[in-house]
């Protein structure tokens, strides 16, 4: 329903439309991106809200504090989305799994990620061992492995939690421009579909025309972003013992595994997406000297809303959409 409608309804009739409309939205509990902490952005954690449904999508370090300052409790996460195994995006998932364990929350928690996610899973509930043993002053209904399961997926899975519909592709985080082979393990994006409306979450991601078609028509891009230029400059000035070789490698590893505001303004112009929330932020020192030039590199090719995600803040994806841009 577009927006001019909207105005045309009586006050009745939009309430009941608003009634109708569950909650799907966007937190950005974390927006710092690479594995080098910051004072201002905690690592990336984001929890996503369709109903009654809380959904944690990658869970850095802190994750659980971030999740306490939204007043959002670990008792009403029912998963986990994993987009790729680096730290900063899994570092929070012990202390979810165990503080989920010795709060003696009912239910199972199902964790869901790309090949190896078992593998990991497996080596935090094994470091729980110790605790199990000697105990906390009360006795834990289940072992910690009873308490979650794991669901690997892989490009092109699909996932059904309740209305919610997930659909995942492989990215080229890991990999470039040259694709991976069988067996090898890849990063993944998601689109999250609830109700007749979409959020599309690139993870850490080169440029890829899989995200692009994944995010087709999507309410809502939530992507990664980098200052190239600035990152690069600071890497050079702080490692001055990394070899031409090694920084070689490095740069070539940001400019092919990551996107600019260009680039992430291109994938979202021609999916012709709602809006777009920037967050995960490779850049040095204070996100104020980077805004600028990352929203005039966005605005180069989408002309839509764009949205710097700062720690702790929410994005909605309502019932009543306004039309696509069209420029």
């Amino acid at each position: 329903m577009c927006a001019a409608l909207v105005l045309a309804l009586p006050a009745t009739v939009q309430a009941q439309e608003q009634v109708r409309c569950s909650p799907f939205s966007w937190t950005t509990l974390g927006t710092a991106g690479g594995p080098v902490p910051t004072v201002e952005r905690g690592e990336p954690a984001n929890l996503l809200r369709a109903g009654g449904l809380r959904i944690l999508v990658d869970v850095g370090d802190g994750t659980v504090n971030q999740m306490a300052r939204v007043g959002s409790d670990l008792g009403q996460i029912q998963a986990v989305v994993i987009s790729h195994h680096h730290l900063d995006h899994y570092g929070g998932l012990l202390a979810v799994l165990g503080l989920r364990w010795m709060n003696n929350f009912p239910g199972v928690l199902t964790i869901y990620g790309p090949p190896g996610t078992t593998e990991l899973v497996d080596g935090l509930l094994a470091s729980l061992g110790p605790q199990a043993r000697v105990g906390f002053g009360i006795a834990p209904t289940v072992p910690p492995a009873d308490t979650v399961r794991v669901i690997e997926i892989g490009d092109g899975g699909q996932i059904d939690i309740g209305a919610l519909h997930i659909s995942a592709r492989a990215n080229s985080h890991f990999s470039g421009a040259r694709g991976y082979q069988p067996g090898e393990a890849v990063p993944l994006s998601f689109r999250f579909e609830f109700e007749g409306r979409s959020i599309t979450y690139t993870g850490d991601t080169g440029p890829s025309d899989a995200v692009t078609q994944l995010a087709d028509g999507s309410d809502m891009l939530v992507s990664e972003v980098m200052d190239f230029d600035r990152l690069i400059a600071m890497m050079r000035v702080a490692r001055p013992d990394m070899s031409p070789a090694l920084f070689a490698l490095m740069t070539e590893h940001i400019a092919t595994h990551h996107i600019s505001g260009e680039q992430v303004g291109a994938i979202a112009g021609l999916a012709r997406v709602g809006q777009v929330v920037l967050t995960h932020f490779a850049i040095p020192a204070s996100l104020a000297q980077s805004e600028d030039d990352i929203r005039a590199g966005v605005r180069a090719g989408y002309s839509g809303p764009v949205h710097f995600g700062r720690d702790l803040a929410s994005f909605d994806v309502g019932c009543l959409q306004a039309d696509r841009f069209d420029d």
